[in-house]
């Protein structure tokens, strides 16, 4: 029975001690953070946050016919202008448009879902400079600053009658570093 209550006494004695241990533990946290080599495209209505609706090219409203092609530049702006930033180790980029939802791999179409206007778009707002279905167009990243990359578009002149409705075209714009 002696045995017993030394074990009792021993084990009362460790739990005691056991409450008035301490310990401390110290490690590290490691933070790190990858900046790739990359563009952002921001647009004019929203310049602080990037963007994959890239804006409208807004054509107006217009009577069944026109002599003259119907221009507009990108969100209404009169610069037609994205602006792409990108960071130092970036030197050029290059931008291809694609035919959109209705064209047929020559002539951008937009569509009332029956009827279909052929339209094209520019670099500049004259039309001097097009760009053609797929084709890149390169542009050179010479500072930290914005480069403004133009987007006009122009209906064709159209004499003949065409029926009323929306008419309207999706297209994809790709940035390639």
């Amino acid at each position: 029975m002696a045995g017993k209550y030394w074990m009792v006494m021993a084990a009362g004695t460790l739990a005691l001690l056991a409450d008035d241990a301490q310990a401390a533990v110290s490690g590290q946290i490691h933070a790190r953070l990858i900046l790739i080599a990359g563009c952002e495209v921001t647009n004019t209505s929203n310049p602080a946050s990037p963007v994959s609706d890239l804006g409208t090219l807004d054509f107006g409203q217009q009577g069944p016919t026109w002599n003259a092609p119907i221009k507009a530049a990108l969100d209404g702006d009169t610069s037609g202008k994205l602006n792409v930033a990108c960071n130092p180790s970036v030197t050029g980029f290059t931008v291809t448009i694609d035919g959109g939802t209705h064209g047929d791999g020559n002539t951008r179409r937009l569509s009332n879902g029956r009827q279909t206007l052929p339209y094209q778009l520019f670099l500049d707002p004259s039309g001097a400079q097009s760009y053609s279905i797929g084709q890149q167009h390169n542009f050179a990243v010479t500072s930290a600053a914005q480069i403004p990359i133009p987007v006009f578009g122009s209906v064709v002149a159209n004499t003949r009658a065409v029926p009323a409705g929306v008419y309207t075209d999706t297209l994809t714009v790709t940035l390639d570093w």
